[in-house]
């Protein structure tokens, strides 16, 4: 899993919360699913611990 990393702060990455917002745990910044594009055959994901992450294309 590749991590995303806030584009407001630069600095951490996002966690799902109960809402089903993805917050980045530094700056607060939220974001939803509608928000997140990739390319084509990568997917979204999340890990164990709530962290927002992608997994790349099948080769």
């Amino acid at each position: 899993m590749t991590t995303i990393i806030c584009a407001e702060c630069g600095k951490a990455p996002f966690g799902v919360q109960p809402s089903g917002l993805f917050r980045c745990d530094r700056c607060g910044s939220e974001i939803t699913a509608r928000d997140l594009v990739f390319d084509e055959g990568e997917v979204w994901v999340i890990d164990s611990a709530g962290t927002l992450g992608y997994l790349p294309a099948p080769n």
